[in-house]
């Protein structure tokens, strides 16, 4: 992977389709950008493509597999597979629906009764005694409701960590008219697969495998660290998480491919993640609070500490699809400031922030909030540049948002229309406004510090910060000949750059 700024969008958020996708490149961002996380341009039936009929095939609405062959000739693309679901509507489980324990694929999924009876999940056979006690005894349980509910232990499902309240267990109606509870970590729409499943594991084999051929360089595990269950735990991060993660990635180094776990949490699952031997890139999803808080507070002293103890292996986001991550800054913000800093947010967003927030306009994380960045920082022009630059200049592959690429304000209009929350943050620009956002001031400056930071080839140098007073950083990269200081001055809302030109050898200054 290159190490330059990327560009996260949608298949159809620039323009209609990846053809049109691709001209906006070529018009607007070409050297600028060195790379593209497209994310999910499969069939889907929700979730702005998060909830995936297959990963074998383009959605026809953007375009086909040629359309990604030919960007991955251009630029190193990024691309997702959800690893813990599958929609509703796909192959598997429509089969499912219809045919009960008679479909082939039945075993694929994750019923009430599966998770309450197998303390240990691997099981090739069940004998036909063992099988009579076990439909005996879920009976009990399904009949109980003191301590059971939906035929699992209230136990074990208050032990459960997801991003939403209640049970994880959905009841879906088979055509025979039975009833069973399927177990969905984020929406009813997004049917949870069976990982511990031998045919699971080899459809996400071939689903890296085709993105491979394909042109693609890193793989997203999308929500992987639900991806394992286990009766008896909180069902988040567990040992055979970490080992089905090594798994997934040893396929996909055979293919040439590398990988990108997503996992939102405490900080130190990405410490740990960054250690295990088959994971190449980690999330530094922390610093898109601290960089608000230390902005807020005119005060970095947060982040001095927080680049001490980060992971090495490092993408670094301030802006994605989803909201704005508070759960991952436990323990290196107090809770009364991340509260403090939330309420900010929530401020600066205005009334759409807070509507579209929390348990409002049908989140699938409830631990986010939605808000575009430019929005979070009052769109306030000096600021926003301000936060790129700390992005920009601290070690890490840079990803921006495509909506932070054109400083996007909150789409309230979309929010109102659709009543999905994160869609404030999923506005769809046309080409015409594309060419009108990119001579915003603001946009023109950033592009001028992205380009800066891709053309100065010191960024797998030796950093260091410089110790100031916590309202100013000063990072400093150094690589042989090559010398890059820059300084971030939180009170004034100035960033300058001290550099030493490759080519003539003297000592320039430059602001953005």
């Amino acid at each position: 992977m290159k190490n330059g700024v990327y560009l996260i969008t949608y298949a159809n958020s620039l323009g209609k389709n990846l053809k049109e996708l691709e001209l906006v490149l070529e018009t607007y961002f070409k050297n600028i950008i060195c790379g593209v996380h497209i994310l999910p341009f499969y069939p889907s039936s929700g979730d702005r493509g998060f909830s995936p009929l297959t990963h074998l095939k383009v959605d026809p609405n953007f375009g086909d597999w040629e359309d990604i062959k030919r960007l991955s000739q251009k630029y190193d693309l990024i691309a997702d597979i959800m690893v813990n679901h599958i929609s509703a509507k796909s192959v598997f489980f429509k089969d499912y629906l219809e045919k009960g324990e008679k479909s082939k694929y039945a075993d694929y999924f994750i019923t009430n009764n599966k998770f309450s009876r197998r303390i240990f999940p691997i099981r090739k056979k069940t004998p036909s005694l063992l099988n009579f006690i076990e439909k005996t005894v879920n009976g009990f349980r399904d009949a109980d409701k003191i301590f059971h509910n939906d035929g699992v232990n209230k136990t074990s499902l208050r032990n459960i960590y997801r991003p939403r309240t209640g049970s994880p267990f959905v009841p879906f109606l088979l055509k025979n008219g039975s009833i069973e509870y399927i177990w969905c970590t984020f929406t009813e729409e997004q049917i949870d697969l069976d990982t511990y499943n031998e045919n699971v594991k080899e459809i996400l084999k071939n689903y890296i495998f085709n993105l491979a051929k394909n042109g693609i360089k890193l793989i997203r595990l999308d929500a992987v660290g639900y991806a394992v269950k286990k009766r008896g735990t909180n069902c988040f991060m567990l040992p055979e998480t970490y080992d089905f993660i090594n798994w997934l990635g040893a396929i996909a180094h055979k293919n040439n491919v590398s990988i990108l776990p997503e996992v939102h949490n405490h900080y130190s699952y990405q410490i740990e993640l960054d250690e295990l031997k088959e994971v190449d890139y980690v999330y530094d999803f922390q610093m898109s609070v601290l960089v608000l808080n230390a902005i807020y507070n005119k005060n970095g002293a947060v982040i001095k500490r927080w680049l001490k103890v980060r992971p090495k292996n490092i993408i670094n986001v301030l802006d994605t699809h989803d909201g704005i991550p508070i759960v991952d800054v436990e323990d290196l913000l107090s809770k009364q400031e991340i509260i403090k800093t939330s309420k900010k947010i929530l401020s600066n967003g205005g009334n759409e922030a807070k509507r579209a927030s929390g348990d409002n306009s049908e989140n699938v994380d409830t631990y986010q909030i939605n808000c575009t960045y430019y929005s979070a920082l009052g769109e306030d022009d000096d600021a926003y540049i301000v936060a790129r630059a700390i992005q920009f200049f601290v070690p890490g592959l840079p990803q921006v948002y495509y909506g932070g690429f054109l400083a996007g304000k909150n789409d309230a209009k979309k929010v109102k229309k659709t009543n999905i929350g994160r869609d404030i943050n999923r506005h769809n620009y046309t080409i015409e406004e594309i060419n009108s956002e990119m001579d915003r001031n603001v946009v023109r400056r950033l592009m001028k510090l992205i380009k800066f930071r891709n053309n100065f080839p010191i960024f797998d140098g030796n950093f260091s910060v410089v110790q100031t007073d916590n309202k100013k950083f000063i990072f400093r990269w150094r690589k042989k000949s090559l010398f890059l200081e820059t300084i971030i001055d939180l009170n004034k809302k100035t960033v300058k750059v001290n550099y030493l030109d490759g080519k003539t050898k003297k000592l320039k200054k430059i602001k953005f």
